[in-house]
């Protein structure tokens, strides 16, 4: 606000909507990029000896997976890469676990920075010299990471809150990410942390970081360093973990809530039907078909009861000892016919009281609760025994055996029943039990498959989505490449063609249409199917000899239009160092060979005039060597033509005649070209007495000049 000079949020606001573009550059404000190479040097040591110890008890052919989350410009990332380089290359097999390591940020800017690799030099302080040296490359101002990092490494782009995490980790770094985050967002990842990592897997977080209230799933390996290790057989997991969650949908989810809780309710009929509910129905449960209790109406401690140890809500669990095999009788038969069961006065003692209790199980059929099970109890005080009247002889009345023999009936009855259906149930228990097994291991079987498969999957689905962001940044730095190369291919003056091993054209430049017939149509094709403009018939042999001896070639050819061209043949190595076929590059010299016959014609001409001349002559360049001498002087000298040509002439001057005052003549900057007289003793000649003569000839360029010089015996 300050920048833009707005005074309040409300222009600010008004702002953001009429400029877009004001909306990513907050959102860059916002992200803090705060990182370096092994930060915190003493936690990467405790980091390296747990995760060493770690790998040293996998197997060679299980990968090392890591994420480090929010990596920022990925120096943390290459840092947990050289320590698992270090690692491999200790390792004595010879076939290296491969290692996966995945890098995510919320910052593209930042993502960019990481996959490109490279740092200014201030880095060496954060290094030591083996691994700036090992692992780093000189370049230019500063280091760019070597290709053998930067390949274990997949760069990308990842919402830590919203999107999906990676699994089957053994070590998940997320250091100085959380203490941005709210409490809330904190106890929601760190379950999926939990659920990313392997058994015995490491997290690794930031000094000021934690896992308050999560103590129970991870086990503290270094308080001081924040490294956690995941427990082993945590049941409790399946509960905590929150995934995917999406915070704006929980927020509208949660507001929702609140918005229907807060709905208005009339409380006289809230009080109705609680008293409806709980005086005026019989207790009754609801079940599911395992006889799990979802829900319980009315008063029912009479018929169920909590038992010692687990706390399972089953009925199978909680019932009465009297109601026990009944019940499961009639909740058998329920479930089988889909249909209304009436078990009516069984007698449970309560105290010095005994109840006749009766229920009914009915199997739903209503829509939401389609397949539970609704069991009824009604209940009511067992008759009063008609009082014994002792008679003299101490005989039993008639009433009370006949109410005796009832009851007997009843219960023998009671008993074949009950004991015709259990026989029943257990045959069809039996053969279910054989089925249920067999379904039973093949299901256990089934879905141990299909749990690895899905865990496979959703891991490579991961990856390959990773992968394939990072291939089509890759294809849109190559479609750059390639726009840059072509642009530049085909603005310089220089026919370029490449081939392969078998000679055959892989791409070439406009300018070698002037000197191939080939079209765009002949990639492909072998270079000797296509007719040249220029004779030179053994160029297929040149080629091939580039290839196999690794040593250039350059010749100079001519067209069929009196055009010269130089010609360079290299072999053509790709960036591992292979040779991969050749490249041809043709320059055009026709005007460098008009210029040089030219020079061999004035040459000829000198040479022709100085042969006149009556005195010892030669023609020197502005670099005091030789370019024309005349026969008189080789003979006045006794040097022969060999001589004359490998030496410049200050060697002769210097070297040969020792003759300081004509080497302080020509080592003037500007000659004054005056005769002058000189007696020197040269060896083989004997003493001589010399009149020297240098003439300048200067062009229309200072520094383009020859001298002219001139001896003669007196």
């Amino acid at each position: 606000m300050a920048f833009h000079q707005l005074a309040d949020y409300e222009h600010y606001v008004n702002y953001l909507r009429e400029n877009p573009g004001e909306v990513e550059v907050l959102f860059n404000e916002l992200l803090i990029g705060v990182t370096k190479f092994f930060r915190d040097r003493q936690a990467f040591d405790a980091l390296k000896e747990r995760i060493y110890a770690l790998l040293r008890n996998k197997k060679n052919e299980e990968p090392i997976r890591i994420w480090i989350a929010g990596c920022s410009t990925g120096e943390e990332a290459y840092s947990v890469a050289i320590i698992i380089t270090e690692y491999l290359d200790g390792l004595q097999t010879k076939r290296k676990p491969k290692a996966q390591i995945f890098a995510t940020d919320l910052d593209a800017n930042a993502i960019e920075h990481a996959r490109a690799g490279f740092y200014f030099s201030n880095i060496i302080s954060e290094l030591n010299p083996q691994q700036l040296d090992r692992f780093f490359v000189k370049k230019n101002n500063g280091y760019t990471v070597k290709k053998e990092i930067r390949e274990m490494i997949v760069f990308a782009q990842h919402n830590l809150i919203k999107d999906a995490p990676f699994t089957r980790l053994d070590l998940l770094c997320c250091r100085n990410v959380m203490i941005y985050l709210t409490a809330e967002l904190q106890k929601k990842i760190i379950p999926i942390f939990h659920y990313s990592l392997n058994v015995n897997g490491l997290l690794f977080l930031g000094p000021a970081e934690s896992i308050s209230g999560f103590h129970d799933i991870f086990n503290i390996v270094d308080s001081k360093w924040k490294l956690f290790e995941r427990k082993e057989g945590v049941s409790s997991m399946g509960k905590l973990l929150d995934f995917p969650f999406h915070v704006a949908n929980q927020d509208k989810l949660a507001k929702t809530d609140v918005a229907i809780k807060s709905g208005h309710k009339n409380p006289i009929a809230e009080h109705f039907n609680k008293l409806l509910l709980d005086n005026h129905t019989p207790p009754s449960l609801l079940l599911n078909d395992k006889g799990e209790i979802l829900y319980i109406n009315g008063k029912t401690n009479r018929y169920i009861q909590l038992h010692p140890g687990e706390a399972v809500m089953n009925i199978h669990r909680m019932i009465r000892e009297e109601l026990k095999y009944v019940l499961g009788n009639a909740l058998h038969q329920a479930q089988s016919s889909r249909a209304r069961v009436e078990i009516s006065e069984i007698k449970i003692k309560e105290l010095d009281k005994v109840l006749l209790i009766s229920f009914c199980v009915e199997y739903l059929q209503e829509p939401g609760l389609q397949g539970l099970l609704l069991v009824t109890f009604y209940e009511k005080a067992a008759p009063k025994k008609t009082p014994r009247k002792t008679k003299q002889n101490s005989t039993i009345s008639e009433g009370a055996v006949e109410e005796l023999e009832k009851e007997l009936i009843y219960t023998k009855q009671q008993l074949h029943t009950t004991i015709e259906q259990m026989e029943t149930s257990l045959e069809e228990l039996k053969s279910t039990n054989e089925e249920l097994q067999s379904t039973n291991e093949e299901l256990q079987s089934t879905n141990e498959e299909a749990l690895t498969t899905k865990e496979e999957m959703q891991s490579l689905n991961e990856e390959l989505m990773t992968i394939n962001m990072q291939y089509q940044t890759k294809a849109e730095e190559l479609t750059q490449l390639n726009n840059d190369m072509k642009n530049l291919l085909d603005n310089i003056e220089i026919g370029t063609i490449f081939l392969d091993n078998q000679l055959n054209i892989l791409r070439f430049t406009p300018q070698v249409t002037r000197l191939f017939n080939v079209i765009s149509s002949d990639v492909g094709r072998s270079i000797t199917h296509i007719v040249s403009n220029f004779d030179y018939p053994s160029i297929e042999l040149t080629i091939n000899e580039v290839i196999e001896t690794l040593n250039g070639k350059e010749l100079e050819v001519k067209t069929k239009k009196d055009e010269w061209y130089n010609l360079r043949i290299m072999p053509y190595r790709t960036m591992d160092n292979f040779i991969n076929g050749a490249v041809l590059t043709f320059t055009k010299i026709t005007p460098i060979k008009s210029m040089n016959a030219q020079i061999q014609g004035l040459l000829s001409y000198t040479q022709a005039i100085i042969d006149r001349f009556p005195d010892a002559t030669l023609v020197l360049d502005a670099d005091k060597k030789i370019l024309v001498h005349n026969n008189l002087f080789l003979k006045l000298f006794h040097l022969t033509h060999a001589e004359v040509s490998e030496l410049s002439f200050l060697e002769i001057v210097n070297n040969k005649w020792d003759m300081k005052i004509l080497s302080e003549k020509l080592s003037i900057t500007e000659p004054t070209g005056e005769d002058f007289y000189v007696q020197h003793h040269f060896n083989g000649i004997g003493l001589l007495n010399l009149q020297i003569s240098i003439e300048r000839i200067t062009a229309e360029t200072e520094s383009l000049y020859v001298l002219i010089l001139k001896f003669r015996e007196k």
